[in-house]
């Protein structure tokens, strides 16, 4: 039992990690009801492509920076060489901090050509300066963390984003709002006074996102200092005699980093090029109008996207954590628990993906009205879509994290890359031939995340020799989701029939919230039923001890 605790206490650390991006995000869906009411929906079109122009560059510096950092530092503890762990923590922080000034300078300096050339929208200007300065704080954050992440310790990374959320959300609430007033007040002319207030919001709104970053990192820097003798303890265990030059190290470094850096860049960029692809085709060909183009952009970032991320942040906090557990692994030649590691991490992320992707699917439009207070209608049909998301891209993450931590950093890539390419064919015919509009994204989107995750299993097949379980991973988690979903449906129609409420508002918050906290019962009592979770995966999640004496009590084991 032991053993087995030992090998699935991955699940344990990605489980905090989990635990700390639900929280993370739920804040972060808390703080954007008001901001999404402060900026409106061309406000939050300047916001978004801001982010997203941001988020191109951060993929490109400092991303791949926490998983690349913590293969290194968990190779090097796995052969006990602990003074070479430390120099590769200050080898990656010298790199780190170089690439996010240069790339922080690019930001700043390039703000205009990347507002008026790149997506048709002279207001994104201000907000991407504001966020220039975030992508040097965002490199060096990245190090510090993936230095813990390397020794197995995920506590310090899932803090520090919980700060850096509050700070972020206080920040950008109070910065959106002052500074869209200012906008505002800038111009006479009601016109551009209107396009100023939505520019100066976006701008605010984007400042949290620099505080709570440096927030973040302080409080990393912070860590460092009360471990600092137990680092140095750890250094004079070392006995293995070996201490590369930092020549070596700098090679480490590179050679690791570039290819885990190309294949995040080429896994997100997709997403990221959609915005320029879909804003140059509606305006180029269709002829639609900025502020037209801007709110349906808006509705598919500040909604759809906002909250299919957050199931999908579950699968990314898995493949942190399991990277490092599965190099120790593979390290030490131990192929059965490298494949015992697999199994467990890709049936957990489906467990997870399954029912929030129904419910989403089922409930998006009654959610969104929820909580921003949108109208169902506008957000109903998008919606419907986000199983296929949230599953599709949950896979691909897990399965590229598998793959990078059995050393084969190449192949996510290859298999990115191939995607990309039919993804970036399959975008523009949905756009120009079919005419979907932002509905042509929100399917190019789930499209390619599955092909990555297609050949991306046969490639774990061939480099593991690892068959990849159907049944318990995808056919009976879809079954019990399926169930829940229906469920949920008719327990939110009922609640919009009977309940005797004043307002429609509140009939669809209580409904929803009512259909939410059924749903979750009915999925757990089906996954049960049909033995979809043994008993010895639920003592390998945390508190599994606990949860199966509840469920023993209750007879439903």
């Amino acid at each position: 039992m032991g053993n087995q605790s030992n090998k699935n206490s991955f699940l344990i650390q990605g489980s905090i990690l989990a635990f700390a991006g639900i929280l993370v995000r739920v804040i972060g869906l808390i703080y954007r009801i008001p901001l999404n009411r402060i900026l409106g929906d061309v406000g939050l079109g300047y916001y978004g492509t801001a982010f997203d122009f941001y988020n191109i560059l951060i993929l490109l510096s400092s991303q791949s920076m926490p998983l690349a950092v913590s293969k290194i530092i968990s190779e090097k503890l796995q052969k006990r060489q602990f003074r070479n762990a430390h120099k590769v923590f200050k080898g990656a922080l010298l790199y780190g901090t170089v690439i996010g000034v240069c790339f922080g300078l690019f930001l700043f300096l390039g703000a205009d050509w990347i507002a008026y050339t790149v997506y048709k929208m002279p207001p994104v200007s201000i907000a991407l300066r504001v966020l220039a300065p975030t992508l040097t704080v965002a490199c060096i954050l990245g190090v510090v963390r993936g230095y813990f992440q390397g020794m197995g310790n995920m506590v310090p990374t899932a803090v520090s984003q919980i700060f850096e959320q509050i700070v972020n959300a206080f920040v950008s609430i109070l910065a959106a709002y002052e500074l869209g007033a200012y906008g505002y007040t800038l111009s006479k002319v009601a016109k551009e006074a209107g396009v100023l207030k939505d520019s100066y919001a976006a701008a605010g709104g984007t400042l949290g996102t620099l505080a709570g970053a440096l927030t973040a990192l302080l409080f990393m820097f912070f860590i460092v200092w009360i471990n600092k003798d137990i680092i140095k303890k750890r250094k004079k265990r070392d006995r293995t005699g070996i201490e590369d030059s930092y020549g070596t190290i700098t090679k480490v470094i590179l050679w690791t980093i570039t290819p885990v850096l190309l294949s995040t860049t080429i896994y997100n960029i997709g997403n990221l090029l959609d915005n320029p692809i879909y804003q140059n085709i509606m305006v180029g060909i269709f002829h639609v109008n900025e502020k037209t183009n801007s709110a349906s952009w808006g509705i598919y970032s500040g909604y759809y996207r906002l909250l299919t991320t957050m199931p999908i942040a579950i699968a990314s906090s898995l493949s942190t954590a399991i990277v490092p557990s599965l190099v120790r692994s593979y390290t030490a030649k131990d192929q059965l628990a490298v494949k015992s590691k697999v199994t467990l991490a890709q049936k957990f992320s489906m467990l997870i993906a399954f029912p929030c992707g129904m419910g989403l699917s089922v409930l998006g439009g009654p959610i969104n009205a929820m909580l921003f207070g949108s109208d169902i209608n506008d957000t109903v049909v998008i919606m419907i879509f986000s199983v296929f998301t949230v599953v599709a891209f949950s896979l691909s993450t897990i399965s590229n994290a598998i793959l990078q931590g059995i050393d084969k950093l190449n192949v996510p890539i290859k298999n990115s890359a191939i995607s990309l390419g039919i993804h970036l064919v399959i975008l523009p015919i949905l756009l120009i031939v079919f005419r979907l509009g932002i509905y042509a994204v929100v399917i190019g989107d789930f499209t390619f995340a599955m092909t990555v995750a297609i050949l991306n299993s046969f490639s774990i097949k061939r480099y593991l020799g690892y068959r990849q379980e159907i049944q318990f991973t995808l056919v009976k988690p879809f079954i019990c989701a399926g169930v829940m979903g229906i469920g949920c449906l008719v327990i939110y129609k009922l609640g919009m029939l009977l309940l005797p409420m004043n307002t429609t508002w509140t009939i669809n918050v209580v409904s929803t919230i009512f259909a939410i906290l059924i749903g979750v019962g009915i999925y757990g009592i089906v996954l049960i039923f049909t033995k979809t979770i043994t008993e010895d995966e639920l003592y390998a999640m945390p508190k599994g001890t606990v949860l199966i004496g509840i469920l023993k009590k209750v007879h439903l084991l």
